[in-house]
C-alpha cells in the first residue's frame, strides 16, 4: 500500500502544521500544554506514513489509534474556548485526526475528494450577509453554518455539505461548502454515498489539492 502518498495521511500531516499555528491563538487554559502535546504527536504521523500497511489494518494500528485518541483529548480540552476562527480551525483539524481511523477504513482511494467527510442535512435558516453571500444554518443531526454565494440554497431544502477547513467571511465562519447534490436525510455520508455523487465533487477535489500545496 502506498501510504506515503495517501491523501488522508498527507492531510493528517497538514493537520499538525495547521494546529501548531491555530492552537497558539485559541483562547483557552493550558494552551501551551496542548500545543506541546501536538508537537510531541507530530512524529507519529511519520510512522503511519511509511508503514506501507493495508489501510484497513492501518486504521487499527496502535499509532493511528494513539493519534486519534490524543486528538480527541485535546478537542475536549478546547470546548470552553471562545468560538472564533482560530477555535473553528483547531476543531476542524483535531476532528480530522480523531476520525482518521474511520477514513482509513475506506480502504484504498483514488481521488482526493474521498479523503474527507460529508454530511447531509436540512437548511433550517438563511441570512443574507451581502448582495451575493448567504449564511445557511444546516441541521445534519448537529448544526453547521455554511456560507454560500448561491441563492438556490433556501430554508427547507436538503443539501450535502463537504466538510472542508473553515473559512471566515467578515465576522462569520463557514464550516464547509455545499455540494450540488441532495439526499433526503440527515447525517454523515458513507463511502458509497460519496462515490455516488463523485461527478459533483470536482471543486472539492481542487480545494483539497490546493490545501496540500499551500
Amino acid at each position: 500500500m502506498d501510504t506515503a502518498n495517501d491523501i488522508r495521511i498527507r492531510l493528517a500531516e497538514k493537520a499538525f502544521s495547521e494546529l501548531e499555528k491555530s492552537l497558539n491563538n485559541v483562547r483557552v487554559q493550558r494552551r501551551k500544554e496542548l500545543v506541546k502535546k501536538i508537537q510531541e504527536l507530530k512524529s507519529d504521523v511519520q510512522i503511519i506514513k511509511y508503514s506501507y500497511m493495508p489501510f484497513e489494518e492501518l486504521a487499527e494500528y496502535e499509532t493511528t489509534v494513539k493519534i486519534s485518541r490524543s486528538a480527541g483529548e485535546i478537542l475536549e480540552a478546547i470546548t470552553s474556548a471562545e468560538r472564533d476562527f482560530h477555535y473553528f480551525t483547531s476543531r476542524y483539524w483535531l476532528e480530522y485526526l480523531v476520525f482518521l481511523p474511520s477514513l482509513l477504513k475506506r480502504g484504498e482511494i483514488q481521488k482526493a475528494y474521498e479523503a474527507i467527510r460529508y454530511f447531509s442535512g436540512e437548511i433550517i435558516s438563511v441570512t443574507q450577509l451581502s448582495e451575493n453571500l448567504w449564511l445557511c444554518n444546516v441541521d445534519c443531526g448537529f448544526k453547521m453554518d455554511i456560507v454560500t454565494n448561491s441563492e438556490v440554497f433556501r430554508s427547507g431544502r436538503y443539501a450535502v455539505v463537504s466538510h472542508l477547513p473553515p473559512r471566515q467571511f467578515g465576522n462569520v465562519v463557514s464550516e464547509g461548502m455545499f455540494v450540488d447534490a441532495a439526499l433526503d436525510r440527515k447525517g454523515e455520508l458513507d463511502h458509497h454515498d460519496i462515490l455516488s455523487i463523485k461527478d459533483r465533487l470536482g471543486e472539492v477535489e481542487a480545494i483539497i489539492l490546493s490545501i496540500l500545496q499551500s
